[in-house]
């Protein structure tokens, strides 16, 4: 297994390339303090010879990892979580609470995200998800604090791009772990002048009313950086925060304009790639627009049909 997939961020904090698609798309975390381990969130199935390299390569043994935290249970940042807790017999699952039952019986979720994926892109991407014993998940309600061997991590609830999603909150790096809802922000687009970040309105429970809130609270934390999933280590939270309200507010205000449109969801996805495109080119990303639009094609697919499915629950 590559090094390069694990980076030692500091505060004991790695950063784990799960290998979605391809590098530098999808991470999760490893937070240790003074042997006692966690990961925040998991990646896919497919992830788990990853994450177990990289307890190996910080000394650590699957025995002492105490705590799994998914962020949320779409399945880029918790497919693997059944896979994670059957290597890691000591792990607690802290979940949000409308995230649990899914990962106890994973059926309906594997169901949505087929229907979301199709059967052969689920299976390249996913692979399989394991059920978790009822008796080793907690649900954490907003504002839970968790003793982590004497460091201090807090869990706010907050919706806008899922009702089943949290961030962490920790003292030690002055860090919030966001998961989507601090947005996406690949390092292969952040070659330019200023760093390119969107919001993921993956379907099915995109509100951009309640993601402003969101994004509004998780600042009044006065965070010196992010860590989010898609991807990596961000500073400067304040200055993504305010170009991330602007993304939510410009994806709905999209998605309105082309509600009546034929074949819409297919309108909206053009006019977002469109305009991420204009955004790079503008900051001169280094990349040419065909492969910008290439690199994004999948995120403005999932994205378009989050805000289509927006637009028909407001009917």
């Amino acid at each position: 297994m590559s090094a390069n997939l694990v980076t030692d961020l500091g505060n004991g904090i790695s950063c784990i390339d799960t290998l979605l698609h391809e590098p530098g798309i999808a991470a999760c975390y490893l937070i240790e303090q003074d042997g006692v381990a966690g990961f925040i969130d998991t990646g896919t199935s497919k992830s788990l010879p990853i994450l177990m390299d990289a307890l190996q390569r910080r000394k650590l043994t699957p025995e002492q990892v105490a705590y799994v935290m998914p962020t949320h249970v779409h399945l880029d940042h918790a497919g693997g979580v059944g896979e994670v807790m059957a290597a890691c017999p000591n792990a607690t699952l802290l979940i949000h609470p409308r995230g649990a039952r899914h990962m106890i019986d994973p059926a309906k979720l594997e169901q949505g995200s087929l229907a979301v994926y199709g059967e052969e892109k689920f299976a390249q991407l996913f692979g399989r998800l394991l059920p978790v014993p009822e008796e080793r998940v907690q649900s954490v309600e907003d504002g839970f604090e968790l003793d982590f061997n004497g460091r201090c991590l807090t869990f706010f609830h907050t919706e806008g791009h899922a009702r089943h999603h949290y961030c962490i909150h920790d003292r030690i790096s002055h860090g919030l772990f966001t998961g989507d809802t601090f947005g996406a922000s690949y390092p292969r687009l952040n070659q330019g002048r200023n760093r390119f970040i969107f919001p993921p309105t993956t379907p099915i429970q995109f509100d951009p009313e309640a993601w402003l809130l969101t994004v509004d609270r998780l600042l009044a934390l006065k965070p010196e950086r992010i860590f989010v999933t898609h991807f990596g280590v961000h500073e400067e939270p304040e200055k993504l925060g305010l170009q991330l309200k602007q993304q939510i507010k410009d994806y709905a205000e999209t998605a309105d304009d082309l509600a009546n449109m034929p074949e819409r969801a297919r309108a909206i996805e053009n006019s977002l790639t469109l305009q991420s495109v204009n955004f790079l080119l503008d900051q001169q990303c280094g990349l040419d627009p065909d492969e910008i639009a290439a690199y994004l094609r999948m995120d403005m697919a999932l994205n378009a049909q989050g805000l289509e499915h927006w637009l028909t629950q407001r009917q």
